[in-house]
């Protein structure tokens, strides 16, 4: 199966399994609410976390500017990695970052180990661009076209 083509060359979508097609739309609701929790999480904690952590509000709003600056980073970096035939394996990895982050945000440790998970959690917001390029080569074509 070819997909429209890229830059003069066709692209060949993925090939997608009868039973993985079924869990497709599922797993994208799912990492889309992922990424949405990380996106909003940040903002309406920062005084908690200035006055749990005993740190002024300037660095406490470091909380949301670390994810997005990750989130920044992360995003080409994914899209290009997923780009390939290793899709599967970057999403995977990069939830495992996200869970590894989060794990890290809730356990009682100095405020620099906050910091580094909410980074860890801000690679996730790079699950966005990963996740439409997904929808676009197992969709049927009829429906990627208008």
């Amino acid at each position: 199966m070819t997909g429209q083509p890229v830059g003069g060359v066709a692209v060949k979508a993925f090939p997608v399994a009868r039973s993985e097609a079924r869990l497709l739309v599922p797993a994208l609701m799912f990492i889309a609410l992922v990424v949405a929790a990380v996106a909003s999480l940040g903002t309406p904690l920062i005084t908690s976390v200035a006055t749990s952590f005993h740190v002024s509000l300037g660095s406490a709003q470091w909380t949301l500017t670390v994810a997005l600056l990750s989130g920044a980073v992360a995003t080409p970096v994914l899209g290009r990695l997923g780009a390939g035939p290793h899709r599967r394996a970057t999403i995977l990895a990069t939830l495992a970052v996200v869970v590894a982050g989060s794990a890290l945000t809730v356990l009682p440790l100095p405020f620099a180990w906050l910091l580094a998970g909410r980074a860890a959690q801000g690679v996730g917001l790079g699950l966005t661009a990963l996740m439409m390029g997904v929808a676009r080569t197992t969709s049927p074509r009829s429906a990627a076209r208008p």
